[in-house]
């Protein structure tokens, strides 16, 4: 059953956006078997090559490139956010050693202004057995997600940028028809912002206005969401940047995805503002990292097993990374208050995580330990909430099952352990453990949607995930990516309304970026 469109009507014609749709699928198809060919040596690399040995030597360095560059000269690496890159650097023309380097730097003038171009092709297939553990239309043949994204960047002088970039996903083949807000919008506008940047003595000032994405800390607060379509925000954006500190406040609506094109808008149901501050120097050792933050979130339709209502939400939180040697650790705390309705709310959020790694050792393993422990609501009949809630997460953090249960009412183990297969080529496997904090809670997806209620079951126990990746980097531009999963269901999955089944994933993804 198809979810019905919001916000205002679509005056495209029925064939005009069919069009769009087939020749943005025939667009990511095709660049990926190019690349693929590529990779077998039947067809023209679709990474960078350096210039023959008997190629002329390169222009000489200009001399105004050392002022137009604010960052180090270097080739910047791709970002998951694409309006984090600075491709200044490539005013040194003995660093264009790319075939897309002539439109990742498009001079203007002296060098103090100039465009770049990017975009990326993902294109997965994924199959599931039982997914939403059986509930619901079930796809056992698979179905495909594509995705094309593109963008330009212009520089215009030290101080002033504009930053626009459209996506396009579709869905193809799958059963039920595509799943609310993550994979389908046919074409729209995931970021368009204008930013000032300016600088006092040893500090600098960004203010960037418009739609942007928001990415902070490990992900799983306020994140890009990196499925077939991403998720951006409507607002205003500062930062601060001095020698040790980076400071961030925002005041932001998120933007709902429609389906169909250029129909995405600002959500007026909800409400999201905070600072978070980030400091990486002059630091105690073993401490590398400290992130303190503030969230506060309104919304007018908040949904928990007690029932819906009003909420307004206040997140307080510190993040902390040390190392020690071969060691690494983790903390994550966060203190919930605010009202529900017209009660109160208060909840909270431990995790703690720790990695030795064996550079010396063949295949260079990395072990981890990781377990999360957050709130859930203790008595359905009264009207105070006791429920954590992840706010904006990333996609997917607890496994590669989009459905399965996130940091909500949650006690997670997650141990781990990565291998470096070659150079380019990397495996991960990871286990998950699920409980439920409080009995009387329910069950929430990754994203913090209601997946069952708590009220049919005492059972605490929820299931086990085992996941097996492989990562390859064929190159600067391409990945390909292998990834299966298996939940094994416990008794409160069992008992649950509908009862859960145990469930199967498996998916392959290849993507291009340029």
């Amino acid at each position: 059953m198809r979810v019905a469109k919001l916000g205002r009507p679509n005056y495209w014609p029925p064939n005009r956006k069919r069009v769009v749709k087939y020749v943005a699928a025939a667009l990511v198809r095709i660049s990926l078997v190019v690349c693929l060919l590529s990779v077998l040596g039947t067809a023209a690399p679709c990474w960078g090559q350096p210039l023959p040995s008997n190629a002329p030597p390169p222009s000489p360095f200009p001399q105004d490139c050392k002022d137009a560059n604010a960052s180090p000269l270097g080739r910047p690496p791709f970002h998951l956010d694409r309006s984090d890159e600075d491709w200044s650097a490539l005013c040194n023309r003995t660093l264009r050693i790319d075939p897309w380097d002539p439109v990742k730097y498009v001079r203007i003038g002296d060098g103090r202004s100039f465009f770049s171009f990017g975009g990326e092709l993902r294109s997965a297939f994924e199959v599931y057995d039982n997914y939403n553990w059986g509930a619901g239309p079930q796809d056992g043949n698979g179905y495909s997600l594509n995705r094309l994204m593109g963008h330009v960047d212009a520089h215009i002088g030290e101080h002033v940028r504009a930053f626009a970039e459209i996506q396009s996903g579709l869905p193809f083949g799958r059963n039920g028809g595509p799943r609310p807000v993550v994979d389908r919008d046919d074409l729209d506008v995931s970021q368009l912002f204008l930013e000032l940047r300016w600088s006092h003595q040893a500090t600098g000032f960004t203010v960037r206005a418009g739609r942007q994405e928001l990415n902070y800390g490990d992900g799983t607060l306020v994140s890009t969401r990196d499925l077939n379509v991403r998720r951006g925000f409507d607002g205003i954006s500062v930062r601060v940047l001095s020698d040790q500190w980076r400071i961030d406040a925002f005041a932001v609506k998120p933007v709902k995805t429609q389906e169909g094109i250029f129909d995405d808008a600002s959500d007026p149901n909800q409400t999201l503002w905070g600072v978070w501050a980030v400091r990486t120097r002059g630091l105690p050792a073993p401490l590398r990292q400290l992130d303190l933050y503030y969230l506060g979130l309104d919304r007018t339709s908040a949904q928990f097993d007690q029932g819906t209502n009003v909420e307004r939400r206040h997140t307080f939180g510190v993040n902390l990374k040390e190392q020690a040697g071969a060691w690494s650790f983790g903390q994550e705390g966060d203190l919930q208050v605010g009202t529900f309705g017209s009660s109160g709310l208060v909840a909270w959020k431990i995790a703690q995580g720790t990695s030795y790694s064996f550079p010396r050792v063949r295949l260079r393993p990395v072990v981890s330990l990781q377990g999360a422990i957050s709130s859930g609501d203790t008595n359905p009949t009264d009207p105070r909430l006791q429920s954590f809630y992840p706010l904006f997460p990333k996609g997917v953090y607890y496994g590669y099952m989009l459905f399965t249960n996130g940091s909500v009412n949650a006690i997670v183990a997650h141990p781990s352990m990565s291998l470096q297969l070659s150079p380019t080529v990397s495996f991960i496997g990871d286990a998950f453990a699920f409980w439920r904090t409080s009995t009387s809670d329910g069950l929430y997806s990754q994203s913090g949607a209601l997946q069952r209620t708590g009220q049919t079951s005492d059972a605490r126990y929820i299931g086990a995930e085992g996941d097996l990746g492989i990562v390859w980097r064929v190159d600067a531009h391409t990945t390909l990516q292998f990834l299966t999963a298996y939940y094994n269901v416990g008794p409160y999955l069992r008992q649950a309304d509908p009862p859960g089944k145990d469930a199967k994933y498996f998916t392959i993804t290849a993507a291009y970026k340029f």
